[in-house]
């Protein structure tokens, strides 16, 4: 297995480190602001370089002057985290709080392949779980995908009860599995199952184990630990005799019990729980067994110091265990693991935090999110709607075919409505606002400003668009938006219709949202930016009636990618596969289209990624067989696509697919639904001219599904207006319009 190297940032003594170390990695830096964990970790540690500082001024130069040219592979940290422990003060106020800020600044500054960030359990509840709400976005915001679960340290050999939270960042897609349930001994981190089982064999060693050194107590607490039975506390303090009485500190007065695990092993002032058969506490050394730390592992500093370092650890055992995981992770190969608690994703979030229970995060109690579709057609919208996990109240159309394929694959019936009519602008209104519904979205027929429709054969200088009757369906949507009191809607159409009556067009539909109560922005969007193997591009208009940001997700595929960004996808990922006979028949809409014998031959002469060059045809393929005339080159439909791109634009009408990219036909149905995301299971009915017509009108559901991710994480996570601007900075944009 290749060896993947590491920094860590509040690196205390080096627990993470060490077990990270032991799972073969390779350590380049480490930095902490504790002069007597620095001394700890470089005598067990020579050879790798230690800033002592504090991170808020820690620079990502620095860290680069110290590892060379070595690229990082892992960062690993646990942010100081006495704001939030169950142990601590849980002070909102105290600064240590944001420290993770700068831990972000560093993995977005150094772009590693995978990060680790630890903490305790008191981070899911912090602020009512707002605090480990904000940890996630800031993560997200760089471009992580996010895998999290709460472990205990237990369940891998650690003789200790230790819950934390783990969150293991990465640049992958592919989910990371945390690590099984382990009892095995790996190396010198000895898996211990009980307290006596780590310690009960140091009871007749002298102090020439190092930090084994036991604490001088008065004979006022000798007398108190006299009382506490093998793994109770200490009595009430109406119990004990007056002179004796004090509070009863859980931490300090609790004797451990040789046959069961230790409670968490927390730092400061010696406050080590009681041996079970020795009237005294824990020595360090006896602390740092339970923690999983070998005898040969050696803490610098007073005994106070001592006691700090050790209970701040990660257990190296549990270090040890999630760093055997990220390696066969970064490998790329499979193994045996527990899925996440949760997972987020940089762009495209499959759950949401809704709440937060006092022991771990939990699915929120509220319904979710209701949608209508108007313009459904056969569902593109609605199908990616429903991955993102929102539940459709009503999708209404007046095409009876695209009606027909979409109650076919959903679980709802569409209803047949002209929208034009301003009697079923008032009933489908009315029925949205009593089913309770959130958004609505809608894609209006598109035809008059597309460049594909009509406006393509008219004079456009002297065509007015305002007396297109299929243009008045964009003020009927706007008009069912307002009366149904939804707060929130997203229109699609065309680039085209900016350009309408010189964008005045435009303006006057944002203006009566506007008027109504709606905050609107508007994107030109390309479908390839989202995982769609097209480059489609969508005039994007979103709207709302809150105070939270406009959702625009950020692109995560890019035409020339770097760093963490992915690449476009292209035709050939998704369509090789239906190009053998064996193909057909076996895939619903999957019939290899019957052209004639003068049409294949035209294609034949079509180059790979190019359009038919009609001059460079022989005589006799130059000439229509019907017309007799010359044939004109339309691009959309003498256009073989590139196996290595992805593809044009999918358009609707007249069997207009393009030309197959090594095949001399055009593509199937399927192969143009594959393009447009819709999962093979989604089927298309009706003459095929129709079913062309469903496939290209159709909005592609990978990108509705991005979309309404992005929206409820905005809604769940309650960003405000206020940081629309940094959201907006993510997206690609050809016009950004904001009212």
């Amino acid at each position: 297995m290749k060896e993947y190297s590491f920094i860590s940032l509040f690196t205390g003594a080096g627990g993470l480190d060490l077990g990270f170390s032991q799972a073969g990695f390779s350590g380049l830096l480490a930095s902490d602001i504790m002069p007597n964990a620095k001394a700890t970790y470089l005598y067990n540690n020579h050879s790798i370089p230690y800033i002592l500082k504090d991170i808020c001024e820690l620079t990502t130069d620095e860290i680069r002057e110290a590892i060379g040219t070595a690229k990082v592979d892992v960062i690993l940290g646990g942010p100081p985290c006495q704001g939030f422990s169950n142990m601590g003060n849980k002070n909102s106020a105290d600064p240590r709080n944001m420290l993770f800020e700068n831990y972000v600044r560093i993995v977005n500054d150094l772009q590693p392949r995978c990060f680790i960030f630890e903490n305790v359990k008191g981070l899911l509840t912090m602020f009512e779980g707002r605090y480990f709400q904000k940890v996630v976005t800031s993560f997200l915001t760089i471009g992580y995908n996010l895998h999290f679960s709460l472990v205990n340290s237990s369940d891998y050999g650690v003789p200790q009860k230790r819950e934390r939270a783990i969150i293991v960042g990465s640049k992958s897609d592919r989910p990371f599995l945390f690590p099984l349930s382990s009892t095995q001994s790996h190396g010198e981190l000895i898996s211990y199952t009980t307290v006596g089982d780590a310690i009960m064999d140091l009871v007749d060693k002298d102090e020439c184990i190092p930090n084994h050194i036991a604490l001088n107590h008065s004979d006022k607490v000798l007398r108190r630990y006299a009382l506490i039975p093998e793994g109770g506390k200490l009595p009430k303090p109406e119990e004990l005799p007056a002179d004796i009485r004090r509070k009863n500190f859980g931490t300090t007065y609790t004797r451990l019990h040789r046959h069961k695990l230790s409670p968490t092993i927390v730092p400061g002032n010696n406050a080590l729980p009681v041996h079970p058969t020795l009237d005294r506490s824990l020595t360090p050394r006896e602390a740092a067994r339970i923690q999983t730390f070998p005898d040969s592992y050696i803490f610098m500093g007073d005994r106070c110091s001592q006691c700090i370092q050790i209970g701040n650890a990660v257990p190296p055992l549990l270090a040890y265990n999630i760093a055997s995981a990220v390696q066969l992770y970064l490998d790329g190969v499979d193994y045996e693991g527990i899925m996440p608690d949760k997972s987020f994703y940089a762009d495209n979030l499959s759950d949401v935090l809704d709440s937060f229970s006092n022991d771990s995060i939990k699915k929120s109690s509220r319904a979710s999110l209701k949608f209508a579709d108007l313009f459904c057609g056969v569902g593109g919208f609605s199908k990616g709607l429903e991955m993102a996990g929102l539940r459709c109240t009503l999708a209404v159309d007046f095409n009876k075919f695209a009606l027909s394929a979409y109650s076919g694959n959903f679980g709802h019936t569409a209803r047949l409505l002209d929208l034009s009519v301003e009697e079923n602008q008032k009933s489908v209104a009315s029925f949205i606002r009593d089913a309770g519904t959130d958004l609505i979205v809608g894609g209006p027929p598109c035809q008059g400003f597309s460049i594909f429709g009509n406006r393509r054969f008219v004079n456009t200088k002297n065509h007015d668009l305002t007396k297109d009757k299929r243009n008045d369906l964009v003020y009927a949507f706007a008009k069912i938006v307002v009366d149904s009191n939804v707060n929130w809607f997203i229109m699609e159409n065309v680039p085209g219709i900016l350009s309408a009556h010189n964008g005045d067009y435009v303006k006057t539909v944002i203006s009566y949202f506007n008027e109504h109560g709606f905050r609107t922005e508007y994107r030109i969007i390309n479908a390839a930016d989202y995982g769609a193997p097209q480059l489609r591009k969508r005039f994007i208009l979103i709207g709302t009636r809150t105070d939270l940001a406009i959702p625009f997700p950020k692109p995560k595929f890019f035409e020339d990618p770097e760093g963490w960004q992915k690449p476009y996808r292209t035709v050939g990922q998704v369509i090789t596969d239906l190009s053998t006979p064996d193909s057909y028949g076996r895939f619903p809409n999957h019939n290899p289209p019957k052209h004639s014998k003068i049409v294949e031959e035209r294609f034949s002469y079509i180059k790979e990624g190019e359009k038919m060059d009609i001059e460079a045809l022989p005589p006799h393929l130059r000439l229509g067989t019907k017309t007799g005339k010359t044939i004109a080159n339309f691009s959309h439909v003498f256009m073989r696509l590139n196996r290595n791109l992805p593809s044009c634009t999918i358009v609707p009408g007249h069997n207009a697919l393009p030309v197959h990219p090594f095949l001399n036909r055009t593509l199937t149905i399927r192969e143009a639904a594959r393009i447009q995301t819709f999962p093979d299971d989604f089927t298309f009915v009706g003459p095929i001219i129709n079913q062309c017509l469903q496939v290209g009108n159709a909005f592609p559901p990978i990108v509705a599904q991005t979309f309404a991710e992005r929206l409820r994480t905005v809604i769940n996570m309650s960003l405000t207006s206020d940081s629309s601007s940094s959201l907006a900075a993510y997206s690609m944009l050809d016009k950004s319009k904001r009212s």
